[in-house]
């Protein structure tokens, strides 16, 4: 497993990474964890949940520190490659591109999981980005990989579109560890308690929700919960106090325990612009949430609108305080599309579904993958 960031962390990627690690090791693979030394107070080499950590140094210089994890990272991948049988990068970043770059010299089946918004815009698959020297370089060992892991439909048509080969690209959603995030055995529903957990960041919508949150027709006692951090998060609580919601919104910043503050909720509010397959939102529904979220590539995934929650446009405030006014209103509702909620991510998340899909893949093993009918790739769903 290759993270092209830090590890451990709370992003997305490395979460998922961090998943899938442990999940294979504890299925008996052996599986070691190679990321760049971006924190300089970690060892070299590190063990987390019980799976051995590698971390590569490199010089702390604009744009030759690049090159040079880069080449280090392809060194590294061809001096141990008699270990592995499979790599998998996950993120479409440098690292993908390095990677791609040696391939022809690599026994190991390599794949890189392309998650959207961080790679197609200001990423090397940016197209604006094309006459950039370095994009090229690395966009052109990417396309050299054996295959792609593209976690939303919308993702996949987009690298279909960018001219990646249509063989080698596999629907294949993120895990959710299900034992982690349970339901609890009953849920207060007596009034509103929405949450929200991720970075505060301007693709969110925190500001869209925010609005819609003061505009709602909502019970007393009503509270909102926006976990996290970010470069947004002063100018947010600002926004909270202007609008006079001050009183029924919390910001309790990063939190580490979020299965224990999902149950505590009854309902999960997500208002991004753009995402790729939201981990927050899979999570919450199988904490046994109804999820508001906005209708856009990746939550028209994983949310059936008015099954397992309700899709609203993006950036419409007034959109989004009429669905959070009539969930808030409807307690049974809220408690039946939860329930469904659970049940969608059982059949089609599960930690177990997804390693089995991607096994097949790191075999190459294509007769093993269903085939998804709208876009004729690979699909587990």
């Amino acid at each position: 497993m290759v993270v092209d960031g830090r590890y451990p962390a709370t992003g997305g990627a490395e979460m998922q990474a961090r998943l899938l690690s442990r999940s294979f090791a504890a299925a008996g693979h052996h599986v070691r964890v190679l990321v760049p030394r971006l924190d300089r107070s970690l060892p070299t080499v590190d063990d987390v949940d019980g799976v051995p950590v590698v971390r590569l140094g490199y010089p702390r210089i604009k744009g030759a520190g690049a090159i040079l994890l880069n080449l280090r990272f392809a060194f590294w991948l061809l001096r141990h490659q008699g270990e592995f049988d499979a790599v998998h990068i996950h993120m479409m970043h440098n690292l993908a591109g390095a990677a791609g770059w040696i391939k022809r010299w690599l026994k190991p089946t390599v794949i890189v999981k392309v998650s959207g918004a961080a790679e197609f815009q200001g990423g090397i698959l940016d197209p604006s980005l094309s006459g950039n020297l370095v994009h090229r370089v690395l966009r052109g060992g990417a396309q050299r990989l054996d295959g792609y892991q593209c976690i939303s439909q919308r993702t996949a048509q987009i690298m279909e579109q960018a001219g990646f080969e249509k063989s080698r690209l596999y629907l294949l959603p993120n895990a959710v560890d299900l034992a982690r995030f349970a339901p609890p055995p009953s849920r207060d529903q007596s009034t509103l308690r929405a949450v929200f957990v991720g970075r505060h960041v301007p693709v969110k919508g925190l500001n869209v929700l925010l609005a819609a949150w003061a505009k709602a027709a909502l019970p007393a006692g009503a509270q909102l919960t926006v976990a996290g951090d970010g470069p947004e998060r002063n100018r947010l609580v600002a926004l909270a106090n202007q609008l006079g919601i001050a009183q029924s919104v919390a910001f309790p910043g990063l939190v580490h325990d979020v299965p224990t503050l999902l149950r505590a909720h009854n309902l999960y509010v997500q208002a991004s612009h753009q995402e790729g397959l939201p981990n927050a939102v899979l999570e919450a529904m199988a904490n046994g949430l109804p999820t508001i979220a906005t209708r856009i590539s990746g939550h028209e995934d994983v949310v059936t609108d008015g099954v397992t929650g309700l899709l609203v446009p993006a950036n419409q405030v007034d959109a989004l305080e009429q669905a959070l006014s009539k969930l808030a209103g409807e307690p049974d509702a809220r408690q039946t599309m939860g329930a469904a909620a659970r049940h969608f991510v059982e059949q089609k998340y599960s930690t177990e579904s997804v390693m089995e899909s991607l096994l097949a893949v790191y075999r190459r093993d294509s007769a093993s993958i269903p085939q998804h009918p709208g876009l004729n790739i690979h699909a587990s769903q």
